[in-house]
Parts: structure tokens; C-alpha cells; sequence
């Protein structure tokens, strides 16, 4: 137990120096002194020692984590590294500037299908390459909550990406350095495992094998992440052990002795490693391994704990930033906890399939905390779907997969290859139906940090009650309480808010009332899709439904909506409504007249059955809020004039949302209706075809909302609606500026809160 007392004073000396929020920093250390209190002397000092040691180290860290570079350079030498990833016309892939020897991200596309060819033929870790090229920081977080990829590369010593104008291959220099030689192979393999297995059977083998998750299909991805067992398809602790289970009794077979296979299973682990992308859940698994087997050929007795803990030492100590990635924090997490239940609570398990069982609910109430902080959600139907996917992946697919790669090298696969690949689609179709049940996913909201160290600590008590109990009711009792309480404070709070998100270049609303009373989304922003040859297509990639606006309501806790209102048929509006409907229902969907025959239309109607179209004068209340559409006054869509336009009153304050409403339509308007408003939202992303002085001076807004893309090629908003604004008092918000602006209210106060300062 000595390692675990040693990783809990290290753990708390790295969040303490990287300030991480109070509640946490606090669980951990009240946990630290616990252990220190109950041990001896000895084992005080020792972690004392290293309470020191990492507080010294993650100092060092701290101080030395900048940029060796400035970021205005033009002309760049790189080198780059094993992650190459061509998708379509684009590469990206990671580089070390020559110099520095620091890490950096490069996005570069490709200008023609034979430049593509080039690259795929010459591109190789290794190779050393000078161009000229813009560096630009990363992006950040722009919606509240929401995954931030700049603090994520930062974490990984990465500050800066790269566009390059253009790569010349022939001018590059290649490295045959020996040190190259494993991603090397890894390329090949990956191409091996491309050309000789069938899809989808190529991606399931690329990420078992090596690692690579790159290939894999969008929907089975969600399908597998709803049902709470995305960790199958990752190399883990279980892969390294079964791998490494196979390697030793295939050594013994061979007349090898025990101590030599010990040491070459040493020698193998950091090569599988690289091989395998060096991701922490298998660092961490081969670190746990190694300690193992150096163990046992030292003739030292070493516990999992122990080799878990050392695991942990080594890899804070060469990066303590480690401890936010949250592949890290589960990994550890639920190791751990499988680790310390092993002699008490996994012992009771009768049989296999209550094992199972028992290791599902242990790695789900591990995780708990962790899940709730960064997706929002928890699968109730994870337990269930391990005891099935679990067996089928890693005791028949891993080896299967295994053997039939290394079979590959001498005869033709194609047959058994097949046949896996029937397999895994039946088990692909059992998939998506599960996941499709309606109780698979519970939406919990995203809890702040000091509810999520509360809930860490209940998820730790209901540990020990069910040790001490024997009985699993009482964690269900207690996890269960908690999450009710998580789930009815979201969505019954005495506040309510309006958010205008960040979604680009488009328009996305999101409007919650107090206590459950009404969630509204006035349009979902979306992207314009360009048709691209064959060879330029990219799989997957950013979407604003999927990526930005669906996690936004999760952590919001709204796993349904009152309403969806689509302001008008245009790809900046309503593009991305028929992805956020897939995941977050709409008890209606509320549409322009006239614009359900335009192609946007048609994916909203064929998933939402309830859509109609919103007429002028019709009027709801929910509690003390009053909304009404103002226009369009007629039946017959023909374009941004016919948005629909909503009147608002809520938070105390009065709103006009106007979708991209232009100047005739707000001349319409005034002339119809005697408008005072207090938020307003400018019409057509700030246009100096929308905000006319005559409509400005008509409704007397206090505040302006634009939503704008960061530098869009139309140059919205237009310096004139600007000027308009601020010359009539106006106060402006700007997502382009501001990220996403929330106005949140209460039954006594209210505040404005933006994403990025306002300056």
C-alpha cells in the first residue's frame, strides 16, 4: 500500500501547483491526510518525500510550459513524427520544429489527387521538410463547458498549429534513424490491415491491433459511446494482458525459460507501445505490465496496486498535465478501482457472467464523476452491454484479429476475414439497436466542480457500503440519490437563461425557463456542404449539430426540447436541425410558412413528424413568460424577409429575435407593431441589409446580440449596423468576439456572462 499513499501525496502536490478548482484539490487532500494519519512513521516520510518531489517537478513543469516559438515565423523546418493522418483532401499530422524540438499540429490540404497520391507514397515519420507556412493558436472553447482543444494540445506541450502554403516533397529530407523505424512499421501495418481486411472489420483491427481509431464509422462510434463501451475499442489493460498472456505461454511452448521470456516481454512492452500510438490508457497498461515482470524476475512480490501506482508516479512525473486529459483520469480511475475491489467485492462474484457483472458496475461507478464532467451523461444499459460486447470483442475478435494478421504475411485471409467481418456487423446492428432503446442514456447536466468532488465522494462511499454491506442496492441507493438530486437542480432550477451560442457562422438560440417550464432552440446554426470528388471526401469531422450544439444541451441537462423553431429554411439556420433532432428530440418543431419544400426542410420533417408552421399572432405563456410571432404576415416563403419573428418577454425584459430579417420586413414590422425592446437580436448576422437607423430608432433596443462567424468571408457585421448601433447607445455583443453571450436571470437578479471578456 505503500505506492498508493505515495500517488495520493503526488496527486495532490500536481493539483495543487497547476491550481486546480478548490473542491477537487480539497477531496484529494482530504483523502491524502486520511491515509497519512493512519499509517506509521515511515511511511510519512516517505510521502512527505514525495509530496516534495512532485511539488518540485510540476513546478518545473509549470514554469517551463510555454512556447519556444513566437508564433509570427514564416519559414518553418520540420520533422515529422508517427501521427499522419490523411482524411480526404487534408492532412494533419503532428511535426517537431527542427530547432526548438517543439511539438506542433499541421493541417495541410491537398491541392489535386495526384499531389495526394505523392504524399501517401512519400510522406514518413522522419522526414525533415522546409516550408513556409502561417502559425496560428489553437482553438478555444467558444460555448460555455464545451471541450476546449487549445487547453487539450497545451497538455500535451503543443501551442501552436501549422497551415503550410504548399509542401514540397521532393525537397524534403529523409531520416533513417533507427528511432523511426516503430512508426514506421506502424504505417505499414495500418496499410497492411487496410488492404486484407474487409470493412468494417479494417477499423475495428487497426484500433484492437494498433491502436487506430481513425477509420472508424461515425454512427457505430455513437452507437458504442451511448451504450457506455467505446473503451472496448481502445488498446487497454485487458488487451496488454491477454497479448502478453499469449506471447509468454507461446514463449514457453517454444522451449524458452521463464526468466528469458520475462525479459523479452521487457523489451517488447515499450516497442508494443509505440506500435500501438502510446495513448495513456496503454502507456499505462504497459508501465503496469513492466513493473510486473521486472518484478517477478527480481524475485519481488508486487500487487497491482503497486504496479498501478508506479505507473502513475512515472507518467506525473513526465507530464503532470496528463491529470486533465480525460483518457487519463478513466483509465486510472477505474483501473484503480477494479484493483482495491479485487480482494473483496469481485471476490464474492459466484461465476463468470456475475464477475462481468461486478467488474461493470465497479468501472461505471469509478467513472461516474468523471463521465457526468466531461459528456453530461451516463449509459444505464452499460452494465448489460459489457457482458455482451466485452466476451465477443476481447476473447474472440482480439486473438481472431491477432491471428489473422500474422497469417496475412503467407496465405490469403479472405475467407475467415469474411466471416469475421459477418460477425461483427450482427454485433454492430445488436449495437445500434440498444442503443436506440430510450432508457440507454441518462442526461444528467454538467455539474460544477464542487458537486462533482461530492459526487466523487459518494461514489467512493457507496464502495464502501457495498463492501461492508454486501449488498449492491445500497451504492444504487446512494449513486442513484445523488444523481436524481444532480438532474432535478438542473432542471428545475429557479433560474433560467438565454444563451446565444457560438455556432460559426449562423444563428443558434437556446432559451431555458425557470423550474422545467419551458426549453426552447431558436434555430441550430449548420454548414453549407460543398460536393467534393471522391478522393477529396473526408470522413466524419466538425459538425456545429453534433459537435457543438447537442454537448451544449446535454450539459444543460435537456434531454428533450419544448420547441425547436427554425426561423427560416437557410443552411445557417436550420443545416444542422436534423442532427441535433437525432440525439435531442423535439416535442414540436415550429417552421416558417411556406419553407417546408426547401431541401433544408426535408431531413427536419422525415425524423420530427410534429412540424408546423408558426403563423403570425400566435401567442404562448409558460409561467411568468409571454412569447408571440410578429411575422411573417403571409403564407408564402420566399426567403430572409419571411423569418419568423419572435416577441419575447422573460427576465424581466422584453426580446426580438428576428432570424435574418432585412430592411423591407422591418419596415413591415414597425409599421404593424409599437416595439420597446431590451434585447435584440440583429437581424442577418449584422448585415448592412439588416439594423436600418429607421428600425434601430423604432424599437429602442438597449442591447444587440450579432451572431457572426470568426474573419467570414462576408465581413459581417458591416462597420455601418456597428456604427448604427453604438451611435444610438446601443451596447453590442458579438459571438465573433465574445464567444457565446448568456443572459441569466432569476427571480431577483440577472447577469450577462460571455465566453470571452468584452472589452
Amino acid at each position: 500500500m505503500l505506492i498508493l499513499q505515495m500517488g495520493t501525496a503526488a496527486l495532490t502536490a500536481v493539483l495543487f501547483v497547476l491550481q486546480v478548482p478548490a473542491p477537487v484539490v480539497l477531496l484529494v487532500s482530504i483523502a491524502g491526510g486520511i491515509l497519512f494519519l493512519k499509517v506509521n512513521s515511515a511511511v510519512r516520510a516517505w510521502m512527505i518525500g514525495t509530496f516534495l518531489v512532485f511539488f518540485i517537478t510540476t513546478s518545473v513543469h509549470q514554469s517551463e510550459h510555454k512556447s519556444a516559438v513566437s508564433g509570427s515565423e514564416t519559414e518553418w523546418t520540420v520533422l515529422f513524427t508517427d501521427d499522419l493522418r490523411m482524411n480526404g483532401d487534408r492532412l494533419n499530422a503532428e511535426v517537431v520544429e527542427a530547432s526548438s524540438k517543439e511539438a506542433l499540429k499541421l493541417t495541410y490540404r491537398f491541392r489535386s489527387k495526384e499531389e495526394k497520391e505523392r504524399f501517401t507514397g512519400g510522406l514518413a515519420p522522419g522526414l525533415t521538410c522546409r516550408f513556409q507556412a502561417e502559425a496560428a493558436l489553437p482553438a478555444e472553447a467558444r460555448n460555455p463547458g464545451e471541450f476546449n482543444y487549445r487547453a487539450y494540445l497545451a497538455s500535451q506541450g503543443i501551442f501552436f498549429t501549422l497551415t503550410p502554403k504548399e509542401i514540397l516533397l521532393e525537397s524534403c529530407v529523409e531520416n533513417h534513424s533507427v528511432r523511426y523505424l516503430p512508426a514506421s512499421w506502424r504505417i505499414e501495418a495500418l496499410d497492411r490491415v487496410k488492404d486484407h481486411f474487409p470493412a468494417p472489420l479494417s477499423s475495428v483491427a487497426a484500433a484492437l491491433l494498433f491502436g487506430d481509431r481513425s477509420s472508424e464509422g461515425e454512427e457505430t462510434a455513437e452507437d458504442y459511446e451511448r451504450l457506455g463501451i467505446v473503451h472496448i475499442l481502445s488498446i487497454s489493460g485487458l488487451h496488454v494482458t491477454l497479448l502478453t498472456g499469449l506471447l509468454f505461454y507461446s514463449f514457453i511452448r517454444l522451449g524458452v525459460t521463464r526468466e528469458r521470456a520475462r525479459l523479452l516481454l521487457l523489451a517488447a512492452l515499450p516497442l508494443y507501445a509505440l506500435l500501438t500510438g502510446a495513448s495513456p490508457p496503454v502507456v499505462r497498461a504497459c508501465l503496469m505490465t513492466g513493473a510486473v515482470l521486472f518484478a517477478s524476475s527480481s524475485h519481488v512480490k508486487l500487487s497491482a496496486s503497486s504496479a498501478l501506482g508506479i505507473a502513475f508516479l512515472i507518467m506525473a512525473l513526465q507530464n503532470p498535465y496528463s491529470v486533465f486529459q480525460a483518457g487519463f483520469q478513466l483509465s486510472f480511475l477505474v483501473t484503480w478501482a477494479l484493483v482495491l475491489s479485487s480482494g473483496s467485492i469481485l471476490k464474492r462474484a459466484r461465476n463468470a457472467i456475475e464477475l462481468s457483472w461486478f467488474v461493470s458496475i465497479v468501472s461505471q461507478l469509478a467513472a461516474l464523476p468523471v463521465l457526468l464532467v466531461h459528456f453530461a451523461e451516463l449509459s444505464l444499459i452499460a452494465p448489460v452491454a459489457n457482458l455482451l460486447f466485452v466476451p465477443f470483442y476481447s476473447l474472440l475478435m482480439l486473438p481472431l484479429l491477432l491471428l489473422l494478421f500474422f497469417l496475412s504475411f503467407f496465405v490469403s485471409i479472405s475467407i475467415p476475414a469474411s466471416f469475421a467481418n459477418e460477425l461483427l456487423i450482427k454485433m454492430d446492428k445488436l449495437a445500434a439497436v440498444m442503443a436506440d432503446l430510450p432508457f440507454a442514456v441518462l442526461v444528467t447536466g454538467q455539474p460544477d466542480m464542487k458537486i462533482a468532488a461530492v459526487l466523487a465522494a459518494a461514489s467512493v462511499s457507496s464502495f464502501f457500503l457495498w463492501e461492508k454491506t454486501r449488498k449492491l442496492r445500497s451504492s444504487f441507493i446512494i449513486c442513484g440519490l445523488f444523481l436524481a438530486g444532480i438532474i432535478l437542480s438542473n432542471r428545475f432550477s429557479a433560474e433560467g437563461e438565454v444563451t446565444f451560442l457560438d455556432v460559426g457562422q449562423g444563428d443558434s438560440i437556446f432559451i431555458k425557463l425557470p423550474r422545467n417550464q419551458g426549453t426552447y432552440l431558436i434555430d441550430t446554426g449548420g454548414q453549407v456542404i460543398f460536393e467534393k470528388e471522391k478522393w477529396a471526401e473526408r470522413q466524419g469531422g466538425f459538425s456545429v449539430g453534433k459537435d457543438t450544439v447537442v454537448p451544449f444541451l446535454k450539459r444543460k441537462g435537456v434531454a428533450e426540447l419544448d420547441k425547436l423553431i427554425i426561423t427560416h429554411a437557410d443552411f445557417d439556420h436550420a443545416g444542422a436541425a436534423a442532427e441535433v433532432l437525432e440525439r435531442i428530440p423535439a416535442k414540436e418543431v415550429i417552421i416558417s410558412p411556406g419553407s417546408g419544400n426547401a431541401d433544408v426542410m426535408a431531413g427536419i420533417i422525415q425524423i420530427n413528424g410534429k412540424v408546423r408552421e408558426g403563423i403570425e399572432g400566435e401567442a404562448w405563456t409558460a409561467g411568468n413568460a409571454f412569447f408571440q410571432f410578429l411575422a411573417p404576415n403571409d403564407r408564402e416563403y420566399e426567403g430572409n424577409n419571411d423569418s419568423l419573428v419572435l416577441y419575447a418577454e422573460m427576465g424581466g425584459k422584453t426580446w426580438l429575435f428576428t432570424g435574418d430579417m432585412e430592411e423591407e420586413g422591418e419596415k413591415e414590422l414597425i409599421n404593424r407593431y409599437l416595439l420597446d425592446i431590451d434585447w435584440l437580436k440583429a437581424g442577418h448576422h449584422g448585415s448592412k441589409t439588416s439594423s436600418s437607423l429607421e428600425f434601430i430608432k423604432a424599437v429602442k433596443p438597449e442591447f444587440a446580440v450579432i451572431s457572426a462567424g470568426v474573419n467570414n468571408r462576408y465581413g459581417h457585421p458591416h462597420k455601418e449596423v456597428t456604427d448604427t448601433f453604438s451611435n444610438e447607445g446601443v451596447k453590442i455583443y458579438r459571438t465573433d468576439q465574445h464567444g457565446a453571450i448568456t443572459f441569466r436571470f432569476g427571480s431577483e437578479k440577472s447577469e450577462v456572462k460571455t465566453v470571452f471578456p468584452v472589452r
